[in-house]
């Protein structure tokens, strides 16, 4: 599959990736999804993303807090 942003080769990887939804922010660990070695970018399976928006939509994960670092002010 190509990279729909650079039309790089994808690669197929296992690990930890985010989500965003509706503006909550989700850590997905042992997920399988395609990355471009290029630019980045990481694409889910429709079958994959079916899973984790079902797990999403029934509440069926654990909540934990994390500390992440924070950069404030006005760059650029």
């Amino acid at each position: 599959m190509k990279c729909a942003i650079c039309h790089a080769e994808m690669v197929n990887k296992r690990g930890e990736m985010e989500l965003r939804i509706e503006g909550k922010l989700y850590l997905v660990k042992e997920a399988t999804f395609d990355e471009c070695p290029s630019c980045g970018e990481r694409v889910l399976s429709s079958e994959v993303s079916q899973i984790l928006y079902e797990k999403i939509k029934n509440k069926k994960y654990v909540e934990k807090t994390i500390k992440i670092p924070v950069l404030e002010g006005t760059f650029g």
